[in-house]
């Protein structure tokens, strides 16, 4: 489906679109509008009831059900370098890069590895026309991010992002790759969605014994390598800055590091962003 109906004048809006072209009124951001279209949901419902029938027909069922209360209280958290939280941490006005500001060699040079390609081959199939105003995010239940991509991680505030996030199965890169750049139905949903979309691809791994320690470790692994992490991604529609942040999630500092630490700790404070040092 590339278009859905605004809600305000009921006119097809293209799924890239932040407005009406019709009634110029503002909607669903474009990658909530795509996960809540009524095949896409519909083939979820299908996926997570058939997972709550397989998990009753092992006695499993209320483990399950405890597994998606958990996730339906997740977190979405983005892990970067140190000093991407010393630069955001410096001032309201700056913002968290996107994956083509790295690429493009505007914050970074590119690292011309193979994510470069697939992250946009990627992202062109599943938000056509839009992919530039995505930032990539993961579900944690415990604050703990994917330490691949960086040494700090931020934890979203809810209200700062539920409006415009939405959620996918796995590592999009990964996945679209796998299935030939056809998104296949029923592996995305809204925000509010999430539970569901974490007992569709997870609930079979829960079994009547999981307790709820162990549901972090399931939800988010770190790999040996990056294709071997695996996560729920989220994504969020627009630009993000140290006040979208809830807590900051770093490892202890090295020899060398305390002075700044110690000063970001107080920025951090000063904006409302609570500080957790890692042993």
């Amino acid at each position: 489906m590339s278009s859905s109906p605004c809600e305000h004048c009921g006119y097809d809006v293209p799924l890239s679109w932040e407005r009406c072209p019709h009634c110029a009124r503002p909607g669903l951001f474009p990658n909530v509008r795509a996960a809540a279209v009524p095949a896409e949901r519909a083939a979820l419902e299908a996926r997570y009831q058939a997972t709550l029938r397989e998990a009753e027909s092992r006695g499993a069922r209320q483990a399950v059900e405890a597994f998606e209360t958990a996730a339906r209280g997740s977190k979405a958290v983005i892990s970067r370098p140190f000093r991407e939280l010393d630069r955001l941490s410096s001032s309201d006005k700056e913002v968290v890069s996107t994956f083509y500001q790295l690429i493009r060699g505007e914050v970074r040079l590119p690292h011309g590895n193979k994510w470069d390609g697939l992250r946009g081959l990627a992202d062109e199939a599943l938000f056509p026309g839009s992919r530039e105003a995505i930032r990539f995010a993961a579900l944690s239940l415990d604050g703990r991010g994917l330490p691949h991509y960086g040494d700090c991680t931020f934890v979203l505030q809810e209200s700062m992002i539920a409006h415009r996030a939405s959620v996918y199965e796995e590592n999009s890169a990964v996945a679209m790759k796998k299935h030939a750049y056809e998104p296949p139905p029923g592996h995305r949903a809204t925000w509010g969605e999430r539970g569901k979309l974490c007992v569709a691809k997870l609930g079979g791994e829960v079994e009547s014994t999981t307790t709820p320690v162990e549901l972090p470790s399931l939800l988010l692994q770190s790999g040996a390598t990056p294709d071997e992490d695996r996560f729920v991604e989220v994504h969020v529609w627009g630009p993000m800055t140290i006040r979208t942040i809830e807590r900051a999630v770093v490892s202890a500092p090295r020899k060398g590091q305390r002075s700044a630490h110690s000063a970001i700790g107080a920025r951090l404070k000063a904006v409302g962003v609570t500080w957790e040092v890692l042993p």
